[in-house]
């Protein structure tokens, strides 16, 4: 199983990576749609993550957080082609305000919210990921991953901004940023990819 998450895993890397390099091009020609869909590919890439590294990790705690790993990657997916979907029927429908209207209240439907719930499932995740890590004294990964766990602030924290009627002042403060979460996201896998690629050699 080992070999083949490494070689799924770092395909998934290679994708992130396309996708930066053509973001702007794909922005330009309207393409938001095929970037949904590459980008719910890059992630099922993934899937299998959580898993491998329970098992490599030998501990039973782990268990539960590669759970909250596999939702997180699940919930993305999933949004990811309901949004692919979407946006490409608003594309190609005439601009009107009535059309505008929907399109917004579909995307609110398929991200904000939805996906800040499964950032908070990644970050239990990392919590989980570093307390293995320190069990097992690997402490710069568990150092690494309890980095990559104070994202929960943020998520929460964008979570219950978008959640709430009456929002609270505190979290507006704290705006979402997309380059943030998915810098973040890049950071997140590339270093779990190098730490299990390294267990192969």
């Amino acid at each position: 199983m080992l070999l083949s998450t490494v070689i799924l895993g770092w395909i998934g890397i290679g994708v992130f990576v396309t996708i930066l390099l053509t973001f702007m091009k794909l922005m330009k020609n309207k393409e938001q749609g095929l970037l949904h869909v590459v980008m719910g590919f890059m992630y099922a890439m993934w899937l299998p993550l959580p898993f491998a590294l329970y098992f490599e990790q030998e501990q039973e705690l782990l268990l539960t957080g590669s759970i909250f790993g596999f939702v997180y990657l699940l919930m993305l997916i999933i949004t990811m082609g309901f949004q692919a979907g979407h946006i490409v029927h608003i594309v190609k429908q005439e601009q009107s305000e009535i059309w505008e209207e929907r399109a917004t209240w579909m995307l609110d439907t398929f991200s904000s919210s939805y996906e800040n719930l499964a950032g908070v499932f990644k970050s239990v995740w990392s919590i989980f990921l570093a307390i293995s890590f320190w069990l097992n004294g690997e402490t710069w990964m568990a150092i690494l991953m309890s980095l990559f766990s104070l994202m929960i602030i943020y998520y929460v924290n964008n979570l219950v901004n978008v959640s709430t009627i009456k929002r609270i002042k505190l979290t507006k403060k704290l705006k979402p940023n997309p380059f943030l979460y998915n810098i973040e996201a890049l950071l997140f896998f590339l270093t779990l990819m190098i730490y299990i690629t390294m267990q192969l050699l």
